[in-house]
């Protein structure tokens, strides 16, 4: 994937030094908007979710920001990562490839890529509450995302969230909306009730499949998270 060009990044960090007179505080710090920000680019937009592919440069922070929404991230490097919270304390966390969690509205911090190391750059989706949640199954097949190989990692009241490599889907009923996000290079084919689809995926793709259809699913070799959509 395609990486905002350095400059482009550094001039937008400038901004952060323009305070207005009644920029809301928390403590000692000056919020900063979450998202859109330095770094950030929107790559897919809809009814159920806004997409973003974010970098973080090593030793240029975010500034203290406070999530809106609920949210979704996928992590696709290995790194270290430097959070602050708003009472001053600082913590570095390990940052692992392949990471995948929901955090909820309200999260506020500074975050900072640890200097010498890679440059982090996650897929955040921001939830929204708009569309239809739930499909009702009219067919045959089971209902549900499911496949050999899937490890499912979060289940809560607005997603389920799986770690899924190499194995296929039998086919099942999508009685939720979808997010996938590749993590490797390779082609994810998609059939079911619609014409079966082979499409090319790579790194940090993020592809939105809607409910309602029956769906099997193949990408052998590729890594990809599985965001069903409550």
């Amino acid at each position: 994937m395609a990486k905002r060009a350095s400059l482009a990044v550094l001039a937008a960090l400038a901004a952060f030094g323009a305070c207005p007179a009644k920029a809301e505080m928390v403590g000692k710090y000056t919020l900063v908007s979450a998202l859109p920000r330095p770094g950030a680019t929107k790559i897919f937009d809809n009814d159920r979710g806004t997409v973003w592919d974010v970098i973080y440069p090593p030793g240029m922070a975010t500034g203290m920001h406070r999530h809106p929404v609920d949210f979704v991230g996928v992590e696709l490097i290995e790194t270290l990562l430097k959070v602050t919270t708003p009472d001053g304390k600082e913590r570095i966390n390990p940052i692992h490839r392949g990471q995948i969690y929901m955090l909820p509205k309200g999260l506020t911090h500074i975050e900072e890529n640890v200097i010498g190391k890679p440059q982090r750059n996650s897929i955040l989706i921001e939830l929204k509450d708009a569309g239809p949640h739930d499909y009702a199954n009219t067919g045959k097949d089971a209902s549900g995302f499911t496949a050999d190989g899937a490890k499912k990692i979060t289940d809560n009241n607005r997603v389920t969230l799986w770690d899924w490599t190499t194995g296929p889907t039998k086919t099942f009923y999508q009685t939720h909306d979808m997010y996938l996000v590749p993590m490797d290079a390779g082609t994810l084919t998609v059939a079911g009730d619609e014409p079966s689809k082979a499409l090319p995926v790579a790194n940090g793709q993020v592809i939105f499949l809607p409910g309602g259809h029956a769906r099997s699913l193949q990408a052998p070799g590729v890594r990809i998270a599985v965001v069903e959509l409550k």
